[in-house]
């Protein structure tokens, strides 16, 4: 029998090598015959710099930005040491939403500044191609922070810079690109959501209350994404708003096409082959995946639901079992090959049903598939 291990990370509970670990320590233990191939997944959203860099043997380099709302933080990015040269940023890292306490969100101040910062910063290691998650995301501002922070300037009807940020965009008057191309290499979005920059599917509109919008709140934030939208298309002759993909983070996506010409990709398509996935599946019997929360959202791009699309192309006989920390009631008709969906916390008593009991329960849970599923 052939398993392959491939989680996502498990928010603020264990990463996806760290639930790996777990998922196969615990089938061993009552098969240590068992064959199984260890793959920490990531979809583009945090944690997926550690995964790619654990997988190429990467270097990781500790850089000095500003968080979304402006305070120093130390962020990370990764870099292949081999001919390749490859670079891999997390935007969450330096404007992530796991930076900021519930009282912190403010979707008209957060900025990508520290994202444009981040990205700088790998540009001095002089890579040959830039991978970019965008999942996580803390803000709302159509990428013009982190275009700020790389020599774009926003200006006002005054001639001078506008405030970062969304509510910033309102003033927005003009935009002047730099003098010189900042990035002359490929640049390749990992998206982990499809969604439109505007629209009642776009960035505003689908997770702009997770970061702290109201009602009202999104109308002010939306109309301030479309007159940005506006100003570029007059200034730059570029017109993205509606591209798939150009919501992800806050509008950071629509930014990085716009400003650099990045590549938008489905983050967990583009790491499936990054992580050869296609060699690995082969002849496998049982995929077991799992997230934090699998929920309506996990369809848009997310891993178990990319894993199982995956596997009906490559191996349709593979079966997928999803572990999560939380199961939705709503979530509809699931892929054919996914035949087992199952809370980590399932037979625990309530006192471990916690975040940092995770790796426990997990490993827990995956004896009991051995003995009673696999």
């Amino acid at each position: 029998m052939k398993v392959i291990v491939a989680p996502d990370s498990f928010k603020n509970s264990m990463t996806a090598k760290k639930a790996t670990e777990s998922i196969v320590a615990g089938l061993k233990k009552v098969d240590p015959k068992i064959k199984t191939v260890s793959l920490p997944m990531a979809d583009g959203g945090e944690g997926t710099m550690t995964v790619l860099m654990d997988h190429f043997k990467g270097n990781r380099y500790s850089v000095e930005v500003t968080d979304a709302i402006g305070r120093p933080i130390k962020a990370e990015l990764g870099l292949t040491e081999d001919k390749a040269k490859v670079a891999v940023i997390d935007m969450a890292s330096a404007s992530g939403i796991e930076h900021l306490k519930g009282a912190e969100l403010n979707p008209f101040r957060a900025t990508t500044f520290g994202t444009g910062q981040l990205l700088q910063a790998s540009l001095a290691h002089r890579p040959k191609k830039i991978y970019l998650g965008v999942g996580g995301s803390a803000t709302n501002d159509g990428g013009a922070g982190m275009a700020m922070a790389l020599g774009f300037q926003f200006l006002n009807k005054a001639g001078k810079s506008i405030d970062l940020g969304n509510g910033g965009l309102s003033e927005l008057e003009t935009i002047v690109a730099p003098t010189k191309k900042v990035i002359s290499v490929p640049l390749i979005v990992l998206n982990d959501v499809a969604n439109p920059l505007l629209g009642p599917d776009g960035a505003t509109n689908v997770f702009g209350t997770q970061k702290g919008a109201s009602s009202d709140d999104k109308k002010v934030l939306e109309e301030n994404l479309h007159h940005l939208s506006l100003v570029v298309q007059r200034d730059l002759g570029k017109d993205f708003a509606s591209d798939w993909g150009t919501g992800g983070a806050g509008g950071l996506s629509y930014g990085l096409k716009t400003f650099f010409g990045a590549q938008l990709t489905s983050g967990i398509d583009s790491i499936l082959k990054l992580l050869d996935f296609k060699e690995k599946v082969v002849n496998a019997d049982y995929l077991i995946t799992g997230e934090g929360s699998f929920d309506t959202q996990s369809r848009n791009g997310k891993v178990p639901f990319g894993l199982a699309e995956a596997c009906l192309k490559l191996n349709p006989e593979c079966k997928v079992i999803v572990l999560a920390g939380r199961i939705a009631p709503d979530l509809g008709e699931l892929p054919a090959n996914i035949k087992l969906v199952k809370s980590i916390n399932d037979g625990q008593p309530l006192a471990k049903q916690t975040l940092d009991m995770g790796s426990e329960n997990i490993y827990h849970l995956s004896e009991w598939l051995t003995s009673n599923y696999l």
